[in-house]
């Protein structure tokens, strides 16, 4: 089993995918900070890490919010020490036609806010202590729905792909620093993100775009458990071989061993000559 000494925050711990994670780098002897909206939620998750001899702390806290980020960092280091690594996992989604929006797109920018804006400021607010120590590694939760074009999903589609291209252009920025940036796609994984309010845009059900997704959401789909992408990120954080997938968007419904051989090839194999795991537009 992987060991992970060290501070690790995590955000969006209340349920699914982020409670998986916090349970994870727990495991692997990290002391987690775990952060979400909902009190109630995070008490049983630290009562459950502390059962299996885990050490972590609850920070009920929006991560949207102005200088949340700044007080997020600041009471981890607080309470544990420097900051040694950063998981972005809370998310929202929007499902709706762009021109049933609302003119001020007020809810598709609020997916913004939190899936893009949040973990990009958090970042802003680990980094410096990072760089300067030589060490960290800051990690994000994307979707396979950012390489996709799917109707209705503007929002959550394209927020995704846009915290998967910050993850990969802020790797130059890091070079030399010891600091390392990943971008996690969990897989289809059923967890709490389409029960929360505001998801479903309710007066446009009828639209024929919102039908086809509906309809497309009812078909068969191969699903993965929250701990696939958990375990991920302990070994993109843990096993020194995954130093040469920095900057990279993995994916949790992969298995990770052949990805890093082929890593280990000169100028990355397959990976380095096809710039496969990056954002990429194809050209003829």
């Amino acid at each position: 089993m992987l060991t992970f000494y060290g501070q690790a925050i995590v955000t969006g711990t209340s349920s699914g995918i982020g409670r998986s994670i916090a349970k994870a780098f727990a495991a692997a002897g990290a002391r987690v900070a775990c952060i979400a909206r909902r009190q109630a939620d995070l008490d049983t998750l630290i009562s459950e890490i502390e059962a299996d001899g885990g050490d972590a702390f609850a920070l009920a806290a929006d991560v949207t919010q102005q200088g949340a980020a700044a007080q997020i960092v600041s009471t981890v280091e607080q309470k544990f020490g420097p900051v040694d690594i950063l998981i972005n996992n809370a998310g929202i989604s929007r499902i709706s036609p762009l021109t049933s929006e609302d003119p001020d797109l007020n809810i598709w920018w609020r997916v913004y806010e939190v899936n893009v804006r949040a973990p990009v400021t958090l970042i802003r607010a680990v980094l410096p202590s990072m760089v300067e120590r030589g060490s960290g590694v800051v990690m994000s939760t994307t979707s396979q729905v950012a390489s996709l074009a799917l109707p209705v999903m503007t929002a959550y589609a394209s927020s995704k792909a846009a915290i998967s291209k910050f993850h990969e252009s802020l790797t130059p920025e890091l070079d030399g620093t010891g600091v390392l940036s990943f971008a996690v796609n969990p897989g289809v994984v059923a967890t709490e993100l389409g029960k929360a309010e505001n998801v479903f845009n309710k007066t446009a059900l009828e639209h024929p775009a919102m039908q086809t997704f509906i309809g497309m959401a009812r078909g068969p789909r191969k699903s993965h458990s929250p701990e696939c992408c958990a375990d991920l990120m302990v070994t993109l954080a843990a096993d020194e071989r995954c130093k040469a997938l920095h900057g990279h968007h993995l994916n949790a419904d992969q298995e990770i061993e052949p990805v890093l051989l082929e890593a280990e090839k000169p100028d990355k194999g397959k990976i380095g000559k096809e710039r496969l795991y990056l954002v990429n537009m194809g050209e003829l």
